[in-house]
């Protein structure tokens, strides 16, 4: 995984030609005025979601997600929400791999959790066991963008 500062996105270049794409569509600001909903950049290869409305919550009892295909690239644009991270080794998995949605479920400790506002993005590789959306303070509607990219 990676956490960094957004301003510094493009010095993560060079660790594949899709995830370069994606870094080069995020540094032009590409996604700011995107549609809610699936929006494509190249076909199946990259491509992020814009939740219309999505709201951060309690973390009582919710189950992680690895993906398999693709790295997600978490960018919010107002608000804040955590992000928690479990190892993959230490996870018991509770819903099978799907391989069209490429995700499946697991129960895990939370070793790491991101703080994510719109200074910073977070990079997860797959089998990296995450939960987003999770509250900072109390459950608040914010902005964000996920980035899906074929690795």
């Amino acid at each position: 995984m990676i956490y960094a500062e957004l301003k510094d996105i493009k010095n993560y270049k060079g660790i594949n030609e899709n995830l370069d794409k994606a870094i080069d569509f995020i540094t032009e600001k590409k996604y700011l005025n995107a549609s809610f909903g699936k929006n494509i950049v190249d076909g199946d290869k990259i491509y992020f979601n814009h939740p219309e409305k999505p709201m951060t919550r309690e973390n009582t009892g919710l189950e992680l997600e690895y993906h398999k295909k693709y790295v997600d690239i978490h960018i919010i644009l107002e608000g804040e929400e955590a992000i928690i991270y479990s190892p993959f080794e230490e996870c018991i998995e509770t819903k099978s791999y799907n391989i069209e949605d490429d995700y499946a479920l697991v129960k895990g400790k939370t070793q790491v959790e991101f703080l994510m506002n719109t200074k910073n993005f977070l990079i997860l590789f797959p089998e990296e066991p995450h939960l987003a959306l999770l509250k900072v303070e109390e459950p608040k509607e914010i902005k964000k963008v996920i980035f899906k990219v074929e690795i």
